[in-house]
């Protein structure tokens, strides 16, 4: 079994609804890889609030998009990419547009949130289903960027922060050549 096959769009038989979607992020590499850079990222910052509540507003934009009809899945490359620009934009660690951080928080969220629809379900399920993903993805950004930005900003953490940035730019082009293999 390919480890960055998205594994998440199915449900575990007896955890209900709602829990489905709140582990639903926990259960795909590309979403964990792509929101353990947004954390970093926004924890080496301090001043991303905004861009954080941002990127919840995108991932409910997304995750309504995927109840229209005839909304296709994004393609895998499109969450490594965008795994790898923010990973280069933690290990390159150098002044960010606050504006320009808004855009990559906001494409992050809509396409989290895109990548995160449910099966074809009826429409309660589908609603509990989405707002356990949504509820997901947010406690998960927030306890990332708020363990990042706690840790001291001590010379080796900042090295420390660096070198995660640059784990996952490669571990986001090794995920995005096996995804082009296929």
């Amino acid at each position: 079994m390919n480890f960055f096959v998205p594994i998440a769009h199915g449900s575990i038989d007896g955890v209900g609804d709602l829990w489905n979607g709140l582990i639903h992020p926990l259960r795909s590499a590309s979403h964990l890889l792509l929101l353990l850079s947004l954390g970093l990222f926004a924890g080496q910052r301090r001043r991303y609030k905004k861009a954080v509540a941002v990127f919840v507003v995108c991932a409910v934009a997304g995750l309504i998009y995927t109840q229209v009809p005839g909304a296709t899945e994004p393609l895998p490359a499109l969450l490594c990419g965008l795994s790898a620009v923010v990973g280069i934009l933690v290990a390159l660690r150098r002044p960010f547009p606050q504006t320009a951080g808004f855009l990559v928080f906001g494409a992050s969220g809509f396409v989290l949130g895109w990548d995160s629809g449910p099966a074809e379900t009826a429409g309660w399920v589908s609603f509990k289903i989405l707002l356990g993903v949504w509820a997901g993805l947010t406690v998960l950004l927030l306890n990332l960027a708020s363990y990042g930005a706690m840790i001291p900003k001590k010379t080796w953490v900042k090295i420390a922060f660096r070198v995660l940035g640059s784990w996952i730019v490669a571990i986001s082009a090794l995920s995005l050549a096996l995804s082009l293999k296929r």
